[in-house]
Protein backbone atom coordinates (compact mmCIF):
# COMPACT_ATOMS: atom_id res chain seq x y z
CA UNK A 1 0.00 0.00 0.00
CA UNK A 2 3.06 2.43 0.39
CA UNK A 3 4.30 1.79 -2.62
CA UNK A 4 1.03 2.63 -4.46
CA UNK A 5 1.07 5.72 -2.43
CA UNK A 6 4.40 6.97 -3.33
CA UNK A 7 3.69 6.38 -6.62
CA UNK A 8 0.60 8.48 -7.09
CA UNK A 9 2.23 11.38 -5.54
CA UNK A 10 4.99 11.18 -8.16
CA UNK A 11 2.71 10.89 -10.72
CA UNK A 12 0.30 13.49 -9.46
CA UNK A 13 3.55 15.44 -9.39
CA UNK A 14 4.40 14.95 -12.66
CA UNK A 15 1.08 15.76 -14.19
CA UNK A 16 1.43 19.14 -12.13
CA UNK A 17 4.69 19.84 -13.21
CA UNK A 18 3.47 19.20 -16.80
CA UNK A 19 0.79 20.97 -16.54
CA UNK A 20 2.81 24.19 -15.34
CA UNK A 21 5.15 23.59 -17.93
CA UNK A 22 2.75 23.85 -20.99
CA UNK A 23 1.45 26.65 -19.38
CA UNK A 24 4.83 28.20 -19.04
CA UNK A 25 5.39 27.42 -23.05
CA UNK A 26 2.01 28.92 -23.80
CA UNK A 27 2.42 32.31 -21.84
CA UNK A 28 5.98 32.90 -23.28
CA UNK A 29 5.11 32.01 -26.92
CA UNK A 30 1.68 33.91 -26.33
CA UNK A 31 3.96 36.80 -25.70
CA UNK A 32 6.01 36.46 -28.40
CA UNK A 33 3.45 35.94 -30.82
CA UNK A 34 0.83 38.72 -29.06
CA UNK A 35 3.29 41.93 -28.76
CA UNK A 36 5.90 43.71 -30.72
CA UNK A 37 4.60 42.77 -33.67
CA UNK A 38 7.11 45.10 -35.65
CA UNK A 39 10.19 42.88 -34.65
CA UNK A 40 9.29 39.61 -33.52
CA UNK A 41 12.92 38.29 -34.41
CA UNK A 42 14.18 40.47 -31.52
CA UNK A 43 11.83 39.72 -28.88
CA UNK A 44 11.82 35.97 -29.43
CA UNK A 45 16.01 36.72 -29.51
CA UNK A 46 15.97 38.53 -26.58
CA UNK A 47 13.89 35.72 -24.82
CA UNK A 48 15.77 33.12 -25.74
CA UNK A 49 18.85 34.91 -24.90
CA UNK A 50 17.37 34.58 -21.12
CA UNK A 51 16.32 31.19 -21.55
CA UNK A 52 20.02 29.97 -21.65
CA UNK A 53 20.76 32.07 -18.89
CA UNK A 54 18.41 30.72 -16.86
CA UNK A 55 19.11 27.46 -17.73
CA UNK A 56 23.07 27.73 -16.74
CA UNK A 57 21.98 29.16 -13.40
CA UNK A 58 19.67 26.16 -13.04
CA UNK A 59 21.91 23.72 -13.62
CA UNK A 60 24.48 25.66 -11.13
CA UNK A 61 22.51 25.42 -8.57
CA UNK A 62 22.98 21.85 -6.13
CA UNK A 63 18.98 20.87 -5.50
CA UNK A 64 16.77 21.55 -8.76
CA UNK A 65 14.74 18.65 -9.73
CA UNK A 66 15.93 17.21 -12.86
CA UNK A 67 13.36 18.08 -15.42
CA UNK A 68 14.04 21.97 -14.80
CA UNK A 69 17.40 21.90 -17.03
CA UNK A 70 16.02 19.55 -19.93
CA UNK A 71 12.58 21.60 -20.22
CA UNK A 72 14.56 24.93 -20.01
CA UNK A 73 16.57 23.16 -23.14
CA UNK A 74 13.12 22.35 -25.00
CA UNK A 75 12.04 25.90 -24.58
CA UNK A 76 15.50 27.14 -25.73
CA UNK A 77 14.91 25.10 -28.97
CA UNK A 78 11.16 26.07 -29.61
CA UNK A 79 12.20 29.84 -29.27
CA UNK A 80 15.21 29.51 -31.47
CA UNK A 81 12.97 27.58 -34.44
CA UNK A 82 10.55 30.68 -33.60
CA UNK A 83 13.31 33.45 -34.22
CA UNK A 84 14.53 31.24 -37.00
CA UNK A 85 11.31 31.51 -38.41
CA UNK A 86 10.48 35.49 -38.24
CA UNK A 87 13.65 35.88 -39.28
CA UNK A 88 12.55 34.03 -42.62
CA UNK A 89 9.24 36.11 -42.50
CA UNK A 90 10.40 39.43 -42.39
CA UNK A 91 12.95 38.61 -45.78
CA UNK A 92 10.36 37.04 -47.60
CA UNK A 93 8.22 39.73 -47.05
CA UNK A 94 11.07 42.48 -47.67
CA UNK A 95 11.64 40.74 -51.27
CA UNK A 96 7.30 40.90 -51.85
CA UNK A 97 8.20 44.69 -50.96
CA UNK A 98 10.99 45.51 -53.33
CA UNK A 99 9.18 43.36 -56.28
CA UNK A 100 5.92 45.51 -55.71
CA UNK A 101 8.16 48.79 -56.22
CA UNK A 102 9.36 47.68 -59.34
Amino acid sequence: MKAITVANGSVAQSVISGIALIGCYGFVLWRVARRNAGNRVIESGSLALVVVFVMVAAMKIPNVPDWIAPSLGILFLLLGFLMIFFLVQQGYNAIRRKKRRN
